[in-house]
């Protein structure tokens, strides 16, 4: 007898379907789970956004500074870096990178994870600091990450504290550490102390031949300790009269200080030295039988001196003075009349600055006129005519060598930048939230000497100092 085919029972078709069902859905799982991951590859405009920032507020010299990053999405054996050079002073000590987990700012994501990355470097001085972007390899992709400008401070544990005045005439803040006064006059001036947190004595000797008086003390006079959290802000200590009753040379009054500095230690604080040259007394000025002296300041004439300097230097037309710096720059001194309107403006305001801005025609015409000169020497040096007649290439090759120092000592003096300041006070270091350490009248010519993060290290004459990059109208 024949046998029947089993038939296929419905029961193992169903779980047939399902196996065929969960292996389709375990492949589009596994497909998407490749194609996360590979989403999830940190992309190269993506690592390049990113930077090295600074780990605190303060760095200070002689001690580990970090900087960290953070990147996404890169486990750490995924990321290598490469420290290539330094600047002057600074020493790189290490670097290190860790996993890290932590919330994501995709809501639709739990969690995100990536690559902590730290390099540390050790300032030998202090200064603002600008290091060369450092190169970082993230999935095989070369990228260069740039740092965070810092200032260095002195290390607190070892700087001493520092004394810096304010005078209340801008002439005074302006002028360097040589003042010019009259018998009579009024020097007045704040004291204020840096890297200090207490002071113990606070005193002076009265200096003969002058009035001298403490017009207003401050609460760190008082004894009080202000705590060892770092500040570089400067801290006011009181504000001094000192009124000269005789002509000659004489020192500021020094105030004798003892503090306590961030270490702990006790110390004396060194006054700055200013020499003060006192001439006679003012015309309009008497002296009483006691020998007092009384200036009338404010009698009609002086007066009207004053307000007369004031409102010249108030009304400085900077754009106008620009306009004729940029013009006398770009001209040949001898064929334009511009440093002579130059000077007459700066006269009509009330500005002293005697100087000649660089020509830059002039300069390049030295230029031509070297590269002519090389060129003959080489002409005469090598031709056979001249070879037994040495004293023509001879002054010839001195001729050369003058223009080839002309050429340089110009290229130098073109390449310094200079601008014309709107008034104001200049800052220690690059924060707004510090006191002015001195100040510079409206419309003078000052010296750029280097910019960073909209800020620029100006000097006038021996006054130096930073300023907001707005505060100056360089002169191209």
């Amino acid at each position: 007898m024949e046998k029947q085919p089993k038939r296929f029972s419905r029961k193992k078709f169903i779980g047939l379907l399902i196996f065929c069902i969960n292996i389709i859905n375990s492949a589009q799982t596994f497909c998407q789970t490749m194609n996360s991951s590979s989403g999830k590859k940190p992309s190269w405009q993506y690592v390049q956004s990113l930077h090295f920032k600074k780990s605190k507020e303060y760095f200070f010299t002689d001690e580990e500074s970090i900087f960290s990053v953070d990147i996404e999405n890169a486990d750490p054996e995924e990321v290598t870096v490469f420290v290539n050079d330094v600047p002057k002073n600074v020493s790189f000590v290490s670097s290190k990178k860790e996993l890290y987990v932590g919330p994501s700012d995709n809501p639709l994501d739990d969690m995100k994870r990536g690559t902590h990355l730290e390099i540390v470097f050790q300032f030998r001085e202090a200064g603002v600091f600008l290091i060369s972007p450092i190169d970082v390899r993230v999935h095989g992709m070369y990228n260069r990450l740039n740092v965070d400008t810092v200032l260095v401070y002195e290390n607190p544990n070892t700087v001493q504290p520092q004394l810096y005045l304010e005078f209340e005439d801008p002439a005074f803040n302006a002028a360097g550490k040589k003042l010019n006064a009259n018998v009579g006059d009024h020097v007045i001036f704040m004291m204020y102390i840096r890297y200090a947190t207490q002071i113990l004595n606070f005193g002076w000797e009265i200096p003969e031949n002058s009035l001298f008086d403490d017009v207003k003390r401050f609460p760190i006079t008082e004894g009080n300790s202000r705590g060892n959290q770092f500040s570089p802000a400067a801290i006011p200590v009181a504000k001094f009269d000192w009124q000269p009753l005789a002509e000659g040379e004489f020192t500021l009054p020094a105030i004798n200080i003892t503090a306590v500095t961030y270490g702990g230690k006790k110390v004396e604080v060194p006054f700055p030295v200013y020499k003060v040259k006192v001439s006679p007394k003012k015309e309009g000025q008497l002296v009483t039988e006691q020998g007092a002296v009384f200036g009338y300041a404010f009698s009609t004439p002086f007066a009207d001196e004053a307000n007369t300097n004031s409102e010249k230097k108030a009304n400085v037309d900077l754009d106008r003075l620009l306009e004729l710096h940029q013009r006398e720059r770009h001209s040949f001194h001898f064929l334009s009349s511009a440093y002579k309107e130059r000077k007459a403006a700066e006269e009509e305001y009330g500005i002293a600055h005697e100087k000649m801005e660089m020509s830059v025609p002039g300069f390049i015409t030295v230029c031509i006129i070297t590269a002519v000169f090389v060129v003959l020497t080489i002409i005469l040096l090598l031709s056979k005519k001249f070879t037994e007649r040495k004293t023509i290439p001879a002054l010839s090759l001195l001729a050369t060598l003058l223009m080839v120092t002309t050429s340089i000592y110009m290229w130098i003096k073109v390449n310094k930048t200079y601008g014309l300041f709107k008034g104001g006070k200049i800052n220690p270091i690059p924060e707004i939230n510090v006191h002015a350490s001195a100040s510079i009248p409206r419309g003078n010519v000052v010296r750029i000497e280097k910019k960073t993060n909209g800020w620029l290290y100006i000097r006038y004459h021996e006054t130096y100092g930073w300023v907001m990059e707005s505060e100056v109208l360089v002169i191209k």
